[in-house]
């Protein structure tokens, strides 16, 4: 994973794809109270783990969740203070390598900065979000960008390993640093909040990030005492992550970094806020993988065989070296 990690965005285009949408499924549920909801199939409050000097809450696999989807991993930066100082030239102690995923680490609050060994150099801030598909191999370097270093503040965000089909494992690495810009935000009806879309897409919003097997990851800010219906696919798998505030999903209360994965099924997800301040929700999944799953270290693979080449190609140097 990243030797680090691991909001406000300047873009508000209403879509009217995506609000009628929204739209309808909220006044059909008040129309039809019978319709069914998602249920929860397991919930999960992490477990801690250390990268770097850094704490984090491991949420993604764990022992009933192994993944939602395509995505395979899951770690919360909690929030960090960062205390102002003098900024260094990297020096790759941190660099470490990947194989067979894509990475994705989003900041509720900093700055980071990416380098990795196929030439790839980006800064993201507060919003925004760093991708990288590792494919055949590569070597990556993510840490504090020099800015943030130079002020200080909170350091908080999330990174998940969204796992490749068989065939895109093969694929060159590739690289994007999505600014907050890049990210589109819908108004939610009602006045509850807004839905900002960081992976696939929402009505006729879409975000500029690659997706493999219909992956879609928002990020729902909802306003106090607001409350917001979203209908789900029963072909999709969905999970929840909530940061902080507490968040009712379907009836059930949950916040302080946990994470919720629901059954494939039919039925919505409604989420409310009965707080007197702003709550947020992550919501994600795409469609079931269906091909073998190997992990170990930081590669994700098809077979056990594959995990011993993409071992092997590492130390015989063809993943590149990070030219700083």
């Amino acid at each position: 994973m990243s030797s680090l990690f691991l909001v406000k965005c300047h873009w508000k285009r209403p879509s009217l794809c995506c609000t009628f949408v929204l739209s309808k499924a909220i006044s059909y549920d008040k129309r039809k109270q019978q319709k069914m909801e998602k249920k929860i199939k397991i919930s999960s409050g992490g477990m801690n783990a250390r990268v770097g000097h850094l704490l984090v809450n491991r949420l993604i696999p764990n022992h009933h969740l192994h993944a939602v989807g395509p995505f395979v991993f899951l770690d919360h930066l909690y929030p960090t203070e960062q205390k102002a100082g003098i900024p260094k030239p990297p020096t790759g102690e941190a660099a470490h390598p990947h194989r067979g995923i894509a990475t994705f680490s989003y900041l509720f609050s900093g700055a980071l900065q990416h380098y990795d060994s196929r030439g790839h150099h980006g800064i993201v801030t507060a919003g925004g979000a760093q991708w990288m598909k590792a494919g055949n191999g590569v070597i990556h370097d993510e840490n504090p960008a020099p800015d943030f270093v130079q002020q200080g503040g909170i350091l908080h965000g999330l990174q998940f390993w969204i796992n490749l089909p068989a065939k895109n494992k093969a694929e060159l690495p590739d690289y994007l640093a999505v600014q907050p810009a890049d990210m589109p935000i819908t108004e939610l009806p009602d006045d509850a909040g807004t839905i900002k879309v960081l992976i696939g897409t929402c009505g006729v919003n879409a975000s500029p990030v690659t997706t493999f097997l219909n992956e879609f990851m928002y990020h729902i800010t909802l306003n106090p005492k607001a409350s917001f219906t979203y209908p789900t696919k029963d072909t999709l798998e969905y999970a929840a992550f909530i940061p902080s505030e507490e968040i009712k999903i379907n009836g059930t209360v949950f916040s302080k970094s946990e994470v919720v994965a629901f059954e494939q099924d039919n039925g919505d997800l409604t989420f409310s806020n009965n707080g007197i301040t702003q709550a947020h929700v992550i919501l994600f999944g795409g469609s079931h993988y269906s091909e073998p799953i190997v992990a170990e270290g930081p590669f994700v693979m098809n077979s056990s065989k594959e995990i011993a080449a993409a071992y092997g190609d590492f130390f015989d140097g063809k993943y590149g070296e990070i030219r700083y």
